[in-house]
């Protein structure tokens, strides 16, 4: 999927928002079996971490987007990858507090 983007920052951003989504079904499939409320709590610092670094994110993406306006629909599938995190991220928070 790499190869789908030539922006190194685009890259990056997907390679954090991949990080993160890993962790975060990581962190539920831990926290379904035995149920602490470390998990839970490892879990909302996790989702805090990923509000931080999309903010940043969102930035590079308009940066990027201002400079390279030729690559639009790079910057876009970039946009929605990141932005597709927030209702799984949300999800996992409700299947933990549930």
């Amino acid at each position: 999927m790499m190869v789908l983007f030539k922006h190194k920052w685009n890259r990056r951003i997907l390679r954090v928002v991949s990080l993160y989504f890993l962790l975060s079904t990581l962190l539920l499939c831990i926290a379904l079996i035995p149920e602490t409320e470390f998990t839970t709590i490892i879990g909302i610092i996790v989702y805090l971490s990923y509000i931080v670094i999309t903010c940043i994110a969102l930035i590079i993406i308009l940066v990027n987007v201002l400079r390279y306006s030729s690559d639009i629909q790079e910057h876009t599938m970039t946009l929605i990858l990141l932005i597709m995190n927030y209702p799984i991220s949300m999800l996992y928070l409700y299947f933990l507090n549930a």
